[in-house]
C-alpha cells in the first residue's frame, strides 16, 4: 500500500512521521524536565531557608565576637585603671606626715621647710630633711624626743652643729622612717 502513495504524498508523510515524533519526544522530555524540577523544588527551598538561617546565626556570632571583643577592651582598660588605683593606694600620703611634724613640733619650735620624697623603689618615704628654727636647744631636744617617740620614726638625726646657739637656733633634721607602715 505504500506503493499506491504518489512520491510527493509520500515525502509529506515522513515529515509528519518524524514531526510527530519528535513532538513526542520533546513532549516526554518536556513532562520529565517538570516532574524533574517538580522533584528539585522543595530540595531547593528547603536548602535556600537554611543558608538563610545559617546567615542569621552567622552574622549573631560575628556581632556576639565582636561585643566580646569590645568587653574584653574595656575589661582590659579597667583592669590597668584598678591596678594604677590599688598602687596610688599603696603610695604613702604625704599630707599625714606634714600633719605629724606640725602636731609635734610644740610652740617654742617654727618649721620652715620639709623635703618630703617617696624611696628609690616608690613604695615608701625617703628620709625627710626638716629645717626651722628653734627658740633655744631644750625645746630642739624635746622635739627630736616627740619624734623618736613616734613608732613610724626609725632615726632621727640631729647634727651637732644645730645645738651651737643658745637661742634662736637654725636647725635641720633628717628622719628616717620605717617604710612598712604607714601614718
Amino acid at each position: 500500500m505504500i506503493n499506491l502513495i504518489p512520491q510527493y504524498a509520500k515525502k509529506s508523510l515522513v515529515i509528519e512521521y518524524w514531526v510527530r515524533v519528535c513532538s513526542a519526544w520533546l513532549s516526554l522530555l518536556a513532562v520529565a524536565l517538570f516532574a524533574g524540577a517538580c522533584v528539585l523544588l522543595p530540595t531547593y527551598v528547603l536548602i535556600g531557608s537554611q543558608i538563610s538561617a545559617y546567615e542569621t546565626s552567622v552574622q549573631e556570632a560575628s556581632q556576639k565576637v565582636s561585643d566580646y571583643e569590645n568587653v574584653s577592651m574595656s575589661l582590659q582598660e579597667a583592669s590597668l585603671q584598678a591596678k594604677e588605683i590599688v598602687d596610688e593606694l599603696q603610695l604613702p600620703v604625704f599630707s599625714s606626715y606634714i600633719d605629724m611634724f606640725d602636731d609635734l613640733q610644740g610652740p617654742d619650735l617654727s618649721i620652715s621647710s620639709i623635703n618630703l620624697r617617696l624611696n628609690e623603689s616608690g613604695k615608701g618615704i625617703a628620709p625627710v630633711l626638716l629645717s626651722g628654727i628653734a627658740s633655744n636647744r631644750q625645746s630642739l631636744s624635746t622635739f627630736r624626743d616627740r619624734l623618736l617617740s613616734n613608732e613610724n620614726v626609725t632615726t632621727v638625726d640631729l647634727p651637732i652643729s644645730n645645738l651651737e646657739k643658745d637661742k634662736d637656733i637654725q636647725f635641720s633634721i633628717t628622719i628616717t622612717f620605717s617604710n612598712e607602715t604607714k601614718l
